[in-house]
């Protein structure tokens, strides 16, 4: 396309030719044109006045008009040798000149509402560029800190003093809110490492033209088993770096062989999910021996121990279970990554309800008590949530699952101030104050605890007599399964109870409960089928104690698991969809 200039330019050119041309047949015929250009210019005059009648006549047809005129001004040219010049056309405001400045603020607008959308740090500089919307928002970081307090002031500073964390909470609008605490903070990932890694294998297996599973070998024992071996076999495969003797970093093939280590970093720098993390060295013990030598030893000198951040962390999470990455392996490494929510895999679990669906990678540490998960969750209700949490709240009392159970109270806090359960199959919870639950035997006495369900409980010492029982009795309305917990405060005089349930089938259940350790959290006893009209009864007795323990009396929960078709116990989240072709 000829540019405006150079048209002008080509204008000018073949008017001066023309001037020359015409020139030269001046000089040379002068006098015979003289009368030809008096008889010519009355012709010129006359179509001249011609067009213009027609161009005051046909204004509606501009085109045309300009067309004829310029036609008449080429046969007054080749006539008279005069040049008659097509004068310029004045811009008209209304019709060009302000649509232009319209567009031009538009544009203007658009470019600010995309520049201050984007996530910024305190520096200034955008420090994501996801493919989802996300938004932070600060009454979600008001009620998580909240929540957080509630958590440090129950447990004490013995327990856990350190919780940092990202909240991604989906909006129906179609956008993530977020809420983080020192979300930038780096802190070692213990096993939550592996969600990286295999994220990098299925990365790996696409790249080779394999299907996303194509390690499936070690990648499952690794998710599944939480097998830092398979990790470590993972991570030479991906990298195809294993272990070897370099003596120091000068070493012959030892940079070329570090890039290498590197390119699980550089897979994840690539989407913009790394930050400031560090995810170079295995995890101990590996394939390599029980701790790092030769190159992974000099590795973890030069580069630090591996650290991991919740934000980035969170935003990983996010982008695999939402297919922001990935996308073809989406449903392997959720179907790797699925948890039930009170087991050894999650600590955030044992605050959600029966029926979550929840995708989660736990990492902890009984030396570091470094308790870390990133989670999603997907509520019956379909309410939606990512967590990723770095904490110092690992407790090796033993007793497992509870070891690693504490966060649940957080994100049980969380969603109930949220409101976000609305919706959720309906649970009751009864305290020892309910008027359902009553006391036959000896009396049991009131006290107070910050660590109470509701700030108060009862209590018993083993031996005294006649032997003393508190009984919770419910009134179930909806036949369905449901999920039975019990609550207490922990103490060091308390003892190992047994809980008694009956559900109303005439079957009678004793389960054993440490009230220790891992108080003022839910324990779960079991899931039972109950049918409405029935009253399930929970109890609890002094029958048995040592004298000098105490027996503890606080709250029971019971929860209805969704149910579908018919189906108890069934979420319509359990079928996943068939994905279009």
């Amino acid at each position: 396309m000829t540019s405006v200039n150079e048209h002008s330019l080509l204008i000018n050119n073949n008017e001066n030719n023309d001037n020359n041309h015409i020139n030269q047949r001046n000089n040379k015929n002068i006098n015979n044109r003289n009368s030809s250009i008096n008889i010519n210019n009355n012709n010129s005059n006359n179509n001249l006045n011609n067009n213009n009648n027609n161009l005051n006549n046909n204004n509606n047809n501009k085109n045309n008009n300009n067309n004829n005129y310029n036609n008449n001004n080429n046969n007054n040219n080749s006539n008279t040798g005069k040049i008659y010049l097509r004068k310029k056309k004045k811009w008209n405001f209304r019709k060009k000149i302000l649509p232009m400045i319209v567009i031009v603020i538009i544009t203007a607008i658009v470019v600010c509402l995309v520049v201050f959308s984007l996530p910024y740090d305190s520096s200034n500089t955008i420090y994501n560029q996801s493919p989802f919307v996300i938004k932070e928002d600060d009454n979600l970081l008001q009620l998580a800190m909240k929540s957080r307090q509630n958590l440090l002031n129950i447990h004490g500073n013995q327990t856990i003093s350190k919780l940092d964390f990202a909240i991604l909470l989906s909006n129906p609008i179609g956008f993530w809110q977020l809420a983080t605490f020192n979300g930038k903070n780096n802190s070692e990932p213990q096993q939550t490492l592996f969600l990286p890694l295999l994220a990098a294998a299925v990365n790996w297996c696409m790249n080779q033209n394999n299907d996303p599973h194509c390690l499936q070998m070690a990648a499952g024992p690794m998710m599944n088993d939480m097998s830092s071996i398979h990790a470590g076999i993972l991570m030479d495969i991906i990298t195809n770096a294993p272990n070897q003797e370099f003596q120091t970093s000068n070493s012959t093939g030892f940079q070329s062989w570090l890039t290498k280590r590197e390119s699980i970093e550089s897979f994840l720098d690539s989407f913009d999910l790394l930050g400031n993390q560090t995810i170079i060295n295995k995890f101990y013990p590996s394939n390599s021996g029980p701790t790092a030598t030769w190159g992974e030893g000099l590795v973890q000198k030069l580069m630090g121990d591996n650290q991991m951040c919740p934000y980035d962390s969170a935003l990983l999470m996010l982008n695999l279970v939402k297919s922001g990455i990935l996308s073809e392996g989406q449903s392997y490494m959720t179907d790797l990554i699925s948890r039930q929510t009170f087991s050894t895999f999650t600590s955030i679990g044992f605050g959600l309800p029966p029926g979550t669906t929840l995708h989660s990678v736990l990492g902890t540490s009984s030396s570091t008590k470094d308790l870390n998960e990133i989670a999603h969750l997907v509520l019956p209700n379909g309410g939606e949530m990512i967590f990723s949490i770095f904490s110092n709240g690992y407790e090796n009392f033993g007793h497992a699952p509870y070891q690693s159970s504490i966060l649940g109270n957080f994100a049980g806090d969380l969603i109930r101030s949220l409101g976000i359960d609305i919706g959720c199959p309906n649970k009751i919870v009864m305290t020892s104050q309910d008027k359902n639950c009553t006391v036959t035997g000896a009396p049991w006495t009131l006290d107070t605890s910050i660590q109470a369900y509701n700030s108060s409980f009862l209590y018993i010492s083993g031996g005294v007599t006649p032997t003393s029982t508190v009984t919770w009795t419910f009134t179930i309305n909806v036949t369905g399964l449901y999920e039975v917990c019990v609550w207490f405060p922990s103490g060091d005089t308390h003892t190992s109870v047994s809980y008694k349930v009956e559900p109303g089938d005439g079957m009678i259940y004793f389960f054993p409960v440490d009230q220790v350790h891992y108080g003022a959290r839910w324990i779960r006893l079991d899931s039972f089928f109950i049918v409405a009209g029935n009253q399930p009864i929970i109890s609890l007795s002094n029958r048995g104690i040592d004298p000098s323990k105490t027996v503890v009396a606080d709250s029971v929960k019971l929860t209805r698991w969704p149910s579908s078709k018919g189906i108890p116990g069934f979420s319509n989240d359990f079928v996943i969809a068939e994905s279009p072709q």
